[in-house]
């Protein structure tokens, strides 16, 4: 009998993990496709044709969020471009991607203004190398509280930040307004 509820302890301990785990894999392949395109950062590029295609993205998916609540992929998050907000319910993910940081230092805050969704957050940076790496994580909690966290990111001029955030709780949701700068 005691076999029996150790293996159930461990295979719902596994589940919970695996149920609560957030990773950065989506907004990586978005962030892998804009070096494909864009080529190597370098410290004088321009971001108007980044921002120009961006732009075009961003008025589709506008569109189409008014017009019947589609969820799609990772959203673009603009460093000194104000705030992004948004709603996260039951169990759903939200993905942000940055373009490459000018900045060595980059200040990041997500605002929990309403809602009580326990929600997962994970940061990570990308380089020209492909290679993602992550910075840190954080999970906000069950809570009618609003609260504001803010993340300190270090080492991160060149590179391409992505925040993934997904919701924990199963009916509750999570509003937030999200900053770069």
């Amino acid at each position: 009998m005691k076999k029996v509820i150790l293996l159930f302890s461990i295979v719902l301990f596994a589940f919970t993990f695996t149920a609560e785990a957030q990773n950065c894999n989506q907004g990586a392949k978005l962030a892998k496709k804009t070096w494909e395109k864009f080529g190597p950062w370098k410290p004088d590029i321009s971001l108007i044709p980044f921002k120009n295609s961006t732009k075009k993205i961003k008025n589709a998916w506008n569109w189409i969020a008014s017009n019947g609540g589609a969820n799609i992929g990772p959203r673009y998050l603009e460093i000194d471009g104000g705030n992004e907000t948004g709603s996260i319910t039951g169990q759903t993910k939200r993905t942000f991607v940055t373009h490459p940081s000018f900045n060595n230092n980059v200040k990041l805050t997500i605002n929990k203004y309403d809602g009580k969704a326990r929600t997962g957050v994970v940061i990570c940076v990308q380089g020209k190398n492909g290679v993602t790496q992550e910075r840190v994580s954080y999970i906000f909690p069950k809570d009618k509280n609003g609260k504001v966290k803010t993340f300190n990111l270090k080492n991160v001029k060149g590179k391409i930040i992505i925040v993934a955030m997904k919701n924990l709780s199963v009916g509750n949701k999570f509003k937030y307004r999200i900053n770069a700068k």
